[in-house]
């Protein structure tokens, strides 16, 4: 292009943050900066949002001391994302404090908080978040009640997940989707109902996806039933759901029951359709960068000193153990 402007380097940052090339936005960010073009405040928002996808502390960190020194008045929408990008790169303490040094606030400012709270396993500040959302008349929404039935799933809160999801409809007027029944499922399948996560999901008045049956696939590992998994594996097959995950959990459940002839069985029909594994990603911040891993990976320059040091690790971690181990046997003995 002759000239690119800033609606054009906008809609190349906000593009790759929407197909997950969190990277690559943020390096385009810097090429911008580089090229003298001075950022505007949607620039920001698909910039912490990349920060927040990646787990980018130090440039989110960047932004917003920028936001501090140049903004008079950032918007709401540019200090929801700052909220975010805190959270999900987990300073919830940080989070927490701007959001209460807002002074307005809007529904969304609240579902990102609630959300926060339920990330991090804190169930109850979710509880309280929501209800002092609906005292102060703030209009709650199918963000919302996702959510705070995430945070009572993640806090094995029954009584209080299953009250706030009959009254959905009800009291708040907010109808239920298929990511509120599968918080419920799971919620259910967690604490061992797992009965009432299938009459729940028979219930529903939509067709239950992928999500609904690895939360409850996800049950039945927890609690060890083989018999209930090869049914809900069955209807997985049937719907032709082929998400690696849910194999996964599958060959998970066998394995733990020593069913060996059931996992040789499932690998062999992930090989015939040809579903693979989805890589597990790592990510470590050194010095400021971020450096990304993934299983046996070598493609980091200093692998061979990395993976050597894991070694000498693992073999003195073992030695201390046997010694830990000889030293109480010993004591035992006398």
């Amino acid at each position: 292009m002759p000239e690119r402007t800033i609606g054009t380097w906008n809609a190349m940052i906000d593009c790759h943050v929407y197909q997950d090339c969190c990277q690559e936005a943020l390096d385009l960010y810097e090429c911008m900066q580089s090229s003298g073009i001075i950022p505007n405040e949607a620039t920001l928002v698909s910039v912490l949002s990349a920060c927040s996808q990646s787990g980018n502390m130090v440039m989110g960190k960047r932004i917003h001391d920028d936001i501090v020194q140049n903004i008079a008045n950032p918007s709401l929408t540019l200090l929801n994302s700052t909220v975010d990008m805190y959270a999900k790169c987990g300073h919830l303490d940080i989070a927490h404090s701007l959001f209460r040094l807002m002074k307005v606030k809007n529904s969304v400012s609240w579902n990102v908080v609630i959300a926060a709270s339920a990330v991090h396993g804190n169930a109850w500040d979710a509880v309280e978040l929501f209800r002092s959302m609906v005292g102060q008349g703030f209009l709650v929404d199918s963000i919302t009640f996702i959510g705070l039935l995430s945070a009572c799933n993640h806090g094995g809160l029954l009584d209080v997940g299953q009250h706030y999801f009959e009254a959905m409809d009800d009291v708040y007027n907010v109808a239920k989707e298929i990511e509120h029944y599968a918080c419920m499922v799971d919620l259910f399948g967690r604490k061992g109902y797992l009965c009432r996560a299938i009459e729940l999901l028979r219930c529903m008045p939509m067709k239950p996806d992928a999500v609904i049956w690895g939360a409850l696939l996800g049950a039945c590992r927890i609690q060890g039933d083989v018999r209930m998994g090869l049914h809900v594996m069955k209807q997985v097959l049937e719907l032709e759901y082929y998400r690696s995950g849910l194999y996964v959990l599958m060959s998970n459940l066998f394995c733990e029951a020593q069913s060996w002839e059931d996992v040789r069985k499932l690998r062999k029909v992930m090989n015939v359709g040809r579903i693979r594994k989805t890589e597990g990603r790592s990510m470590i911040e050194i010095g400021g960068n971020i450096h990304e891993f993934l299983v046996g990976d070598l493609r980091q320059e200093g692998s061979s000193a990395i993976y050597l040091l894991l070694h000498e690790l693992t073999d003195h971690v073992m030695a201390l153990s046997f010694s830990s181990s000889s030293g109480l046997l010993l004591h035992t003995e006398e």
